[in-house]
């Protein structure tokens, strides 16, 4: 390995690196008196290979603040730092290469295509947004990221021939095709059964011991807080506790 820099110009070691910085981030739903605060004045910070958890109760903002998070939404107030970069600056084609080369997300309700197979679905981000340097084509890259989630035999096989767990694990590969430095997830247990849940939660933690990517994780599942190194928790929109493991 090489020894890090210790000099006043070295860069930061990955651990202190800041992945997300976000200070009074505002998002806004409506106008006048109908206006609400989905998320209100949030400050949070996410450093290079650590995992935090967002708790709260159904409707407060948690999945509204993952969006901004990730550069879904770029109508809010307040300021967001992407692995260093104001999102409020970059182009919309310079945050969207950002998003698709070095975040990676998985959704609660998968958002498989049902009309191409698991190979395919987990492919499908190629079209969009080029991999990372390297010889292997996207189909192949797909069937590397199957096998890392253990569903390389399902290659083949459609949506609605797979469990919720498999259709879940399939995203989890897709997510991961470019090999992103971020991994936001939005509830990924919640439509799945316990033991279903427990073997996703199983998988993230053999995912982050093996890769040592950031994990940002929107959830009600106190299983998960086996896995974290940090918990933020949400009310009406506010960030109102924050507990470090």
């Amino acid at each position: 390995m090489t020894p890090i820099d210790p000099s006043p110009s070295a860069e930061p070691a990955v651990e202190d690196r800041l992945v997300v910085e976000a200070r009074g981030l505002t998002r806004v739903y409506g106008d006048g008196d109908g206006a609400v605060r989905a998320v209100d004045h949030a400050d949070l910070t996410v450093r290079a290979r650590e995992i935090l958890l967002i708790f709260g109760p159904s409707g407060c903002g948690k999945s509204t603040l993952l969006g901004l998070l990730g550069g879904l939404d770029r109508d809010y107030a307040g300021t967001l730092r992407l692995f260093g970069h104001d999102a409020s600056r970059l182009p919309d084609a310079e945050l969207s290469r950002l998003r698709g080369q070095r975040i990676g997300f998985v959704f609660q309700s998968f958002h498989l295509l049902g009309h191409l197979d698991a190979l395919d679905n987990v492919a499908a981000p190629s079209l969009f947004c080029p991999g990372p340097p390297g010889n292997l084509t996207p189909r192949e890259r797909g069937l590397a990221a199957l096998e890392r989630v253990g569903l390389a035999d399902r290659a083949g096989m459609m949506p609605a021939e797979l469990s919720g767990g498999q259709r879940q694990r399939v995203a989890i590969a897709r997510a991961l095709l470019n090999e992103p430095e971020l991994l936001l997830c939005d509830e990924p247990t919640g439509n799945l059964d316990r033991d279903t849940g427990a073997q996703i939660i199983e998988l993230f933690g053999a995912l982050h011991a093996e890769l040592g990517m950031t994990m940002v994780v929107v959830t009600h599942e106190d299983r998960l807080a086996t896995l974290t190194h940090r918990k933020l928790f949400m009310l009406d929109g506010r960030v109102i506790d924050e507990e470090a493991e």
